[in-house]
């Protein structure tokens, strides 16, 4: 099958650092390619700023004119609405996080935008369960036949445990330190529990750092760390914390169940995490109640070593079993084979219009 994969125009693929999407894009191309199949990516980068989608955007016809291929997938909104402009039908996977959080007029803006290319999408990948009935709220019952849930991925044979350089005492945190993430409680609630908490990720708001230090007793704020450090990092640590008070599906919680790491999560996680594979606290929760129980999961697991052994084989079996890339790679295959039985999905050769 020849696929035509669209990037974001903000940054290359695959992404030099931090780039969840152009990151999702070019493994997800990788494990096309090694199930047998043709894939292009088509993406330009200009400034590397967010406003350069909408310049990618448009010059999105030029550069898909005189490409052959099947199918044309789309995975952000400016994109996706150019393509609906000019005609040409797409599968769309939305990855925007405002499907639940749109505070301000750029929030707000993102979420029409994210709208509109669903209602004009051939075919819309959910992530998650959890956000196609979002969508379904958002857009209207018609989306119903026409979205799927399928996960991103997660390369299980890069991210792995390595049992022997374990000490019983990191929480491993990944991800951009601001409020949104709420990092302040996993620090609070692994103090006086024996974890220190190891944080990697950006550091854009120093204010709210000095909160997230302030919050435990042995905090570590590493900033932004290289691929083979972050695969390290994972490898070596013994809990994976993330209490997100927002996520549409956490490519680092996949990660940290590949490397086998027991997960303590919000409830925006909880469709990833298996039972027995760590804790989730409930949808609603408080922050109070968030803390005690991500406390009590980590002093179970200090004075436990063999339970951290366990669930975190269950995590790492979860993640192969669920979204390890050959299976992602299925589903989607799967999709793009049930779409085109039913008609072209895009011309057999692109032009420009």
């Amino acid at each position: 099958m020849r696929i035509v994969l669209v990037g974001t125009g903000v940054l290359p693929i695959p992404p030099e650092g931090y780039g969840g999407v152009e990151r999702t894009i070019a493994e997800y191309a990788a494990a096309l390619r090694a199930a047998g199949h043709d894939v292009t990516i088509v993406n330009e980068v200009r400034g590397r700023r967010s406003l350069d989608e909408y310049w990618f955007a448009g010059r999105l016809p030029r550069l898909l004119e005189g490409l052959e291929f099947d199918v044309l997938h789309a995975s952000t909104p400016v994109v996706a609405n150019r393509l609906a402009a000019r005609g040409r039908p797409f599968v769309y996977t939305s990855h925007s996080r405002h499907w639940f959080e749109r505070g301000g007029l750029g929030g707000r803006w993102g979420l029409w935008l994210e709208r509109r290319a669903v209602r004009r999408a051939t075919h819309t990948v959910a992530l998650t369960e959890r956000l196609r009935r979002r969508m379904l709220d958002l857009t209207g019952a018609e989306l119903d036949a026409r979205s799927t849930v399928i996960p991103i991925g997660v390369d299980t044979t890069r991210f792995r445990p390595d049992w022997d350089r374990r000490t019983g005492t990191v929480a491993l945190g990944v991800g951009i330190v601001a409020p949104f993430k709420r990092w302040h409680l996993a620090a609070a609630a692994l103090k006086g529990t024996g974890f220190r908490f190891k944080l990697i990720g950006p550091r854009p708001d120093r204010s709210y750092a000095d909160v997230v230090r302030s919050a435990g007793d042995a905090v570590e704020l590493v900033g932004e760390v290289d691929e083979e450090t972050l695969r390290r990092a994972y490898a070596e640590s013994d809990l994976l914390v993330h209490p997100s008070r927002v996520e549409l599906l956490a490519g680092v919680v996949l990660q940290g169940l590949a490397a086998g790491l027991p997960v303590l999560g919000a409830a925006p996680v909880a469709e990833l995490v298996d039972p027995g594979a760590g804790v989730v606290a409930p949808d609603h929760a408080a922050d109070d109640e968030i803390v005690g129980r991500f406390r009590a999961a980590a002093e179970s697991y200090a004075r436990d070593p063999s339970a951290r052994r366990r669930d975190g084989d269950a995590a790492r079996a979860s993640a192969v079993r669920r979204f390890g890339w050959p299976r992602v790679v299925d589903d989607h295959v799967e999709l793009y084979r049930r779409l085109l039985d039913g008609g072209p999905l895009t011309p057999r050769r692109s032009r420009a219009t």
